[in-house]
């Protein structure tokens, strides 16, 4: 899950982050099913503990900037798989690792860093928003590359913006997760027409609707009716380190 920005970056938080990576804290939000509750996955989120009122969303545009956005997304995705085997996270449940689009340039380095992901059990690599106007051959190469792999692909904040809806043809995820703004508001002439087209992709490809936001029960039943099997939000818990994971779900 993440949030779009559309502004400049300016924050001096950002760029703090930016040159504090090793300080950046893997943390873990439950994606469940809505029927039962159980909790069938979690995603990892980079969070920078030590720098006070960092947006992590400016940290990636900002990496965007500066052209390394690559080494700070393969970063966070490197330490989110070592804290998530460290507290034995993902037995039984699927690990969500965010992919940064405009950081797939370097296909053999891509390439190794599939290979180490492919031990780590239900993977989903999940494509953010951010870049998809980019090099459409690099990013459908990483996703075939990952699916020879066995890994699952989910498409990100899907409705936030135009591109996410064209995506759907050339990533074709598994896991369609609409953006949070759907659900705030399922009857503006916005929604309506991203769930036609999600609904048709849904229906000719077989994936499934994962409903971010979720705030309350009747935000839980609205996403339900949307056509969601799957949810994330604070109704079912913030995100939080890998260590208090394990303890609220042990």
């Amino acid at each position: 899950m993440t949030i779009t920005r559309t502004a400049p970056v300016t924050s001096i938080a950002a760029r703090a982050a930016l040159i504090a990576i090793d300080d950046m804290v893997p943390c873990f939000q439950p994606v469940v099913s809505l029927q039962s509750d159980a909790v069938v996955g979690i995603e990892a989120l980079a969070r920078w503990p030590t720098v006070e009122g960092v947006d992590p969303a400016e940290v990636f545009a900002l990496a965007r900037i500066r052209g390394v956005v690559a080494d700070i997304d393969f970063a966070c995705r490197t330490a989110a798989v070592k804290e998530a085997r460290s507290a034995n996270l993902t037995d039984g449940l699927a690990l969500y690792l965010n992919y940064e689009p405009s950081g797939i340039t370097d296909r053999a380095r891509t390439e190794a860093h599939l290979d180490a992901l492919e031990c780590e059990g239900d993977v989903v690599l999940e494509i953010t928003e951010r870049g998809l106007d980019g090099d459409q051959e690099h990013l459908r190469s990483m996703v075939d590359s990952a699916r020879r792999r066995g890994f699952s692909i989910a498409l990100d904040d899907v409705g936030s913006n135009p591109g996410t809806l064209t995506a759907l043809t050339f990533v074709e995820p598994d896991i369609v997760k609409l953006d949070a703004s759907i659900l705030r508001r399922p009857y503006s002439f916005r929604s309506a027409r991203v769930m036609s087209a999600v609904r048709r992709y849904v229906a000719s490809s077989g994936a499934v609707i994962l409903a971010e936001g979720i705030e309350s029960e009747r935000d839980r039943a609205r996403a339900i009716r949307l056509g969601a099997t799957l949810g994330q939000g604070w109704l079912f818990g913030a995100a939080s380190t890998g260590a208090d994971v394990r303890t609220r779900f042990s």
